[in-house]
């Protein structure tokens, strides 16, 4: 092919991801919660990289524990904010299989009202707050050792359609 001629490459078709089809409909009795899938970033058990956060489901929503470590500093001993921001989206995420239907962020918002330590335990704990129609609000805090809240957060999350991640939203126009 020359620089004048076009392309005949057919691009390949998106492969469904491993964890679509897997979306679970939890049982009203489950409690503990899947990871998205293997290499999450925030529930992955493969990723060497993530948070391998653990979730499980009580009649307030869902809860996890977690110690921010080395691989999260943002000041010494303090754990980044993003980071933090990270494990509240992923803890968001995992609360949507009580839902049973797929959502991704359309905002975030969080307020630390103390330093996250790292090596030490927090309790995260999430809920829905309100639905409207596709709108999940919803609201998390993170809690020390001594029960007191650390930090909070509100998210709008979006239901879509599985078939939302699959479609590319925005195509580059160069390589």
């Amino acid at each position: 092919m020359t620089e004048n001629t076009p392309s005949t490459d057919t691009p390949e078709p998106r492969q469904v991801p491993d964890w679509i089809p897997a979306f679970p409909v939890l049982a009203p009795d489950s409690v503990d919660l899947p990871p998205h899938h293997d290499h999450c970033l925030g529930c992955g058990p493969a990723n060497p990289h993530g948070h391998r956060l653990r979730a499980r489901r009580d009649a307030h929503g869902v809860y996890a524990h977690h110690r921010f470590d080395s691989r999260h500093v943002g000041a010494p001993a303090i754990a980044h904010g993003g980071a933090v921001a990270t494990v509240l989206d992923e803890l968001f995420g995992l609360l949507l299989y009580t839902v049973g239907e797929p959502a991704v962020t359309r905002h975030l918002a969080i307020d630390y009202l103390a330093p996250i330590l790292l090596d030490t335990p927090y309790t995260l704990r999430a809920h829905i707050h309100s639905r409207d129609g596709r709108k999940l609000h919803l609201k998390a805090t993170i809690e020390n050792d001594r029960a007191h809240v650390v930090t909070t957060a509100t998210a709008l999350f979006l239901i879509v359609d599985v078939n939302h991640f699959l479609t590319p939203q925005h195509t580059p126009t160069h390589r």
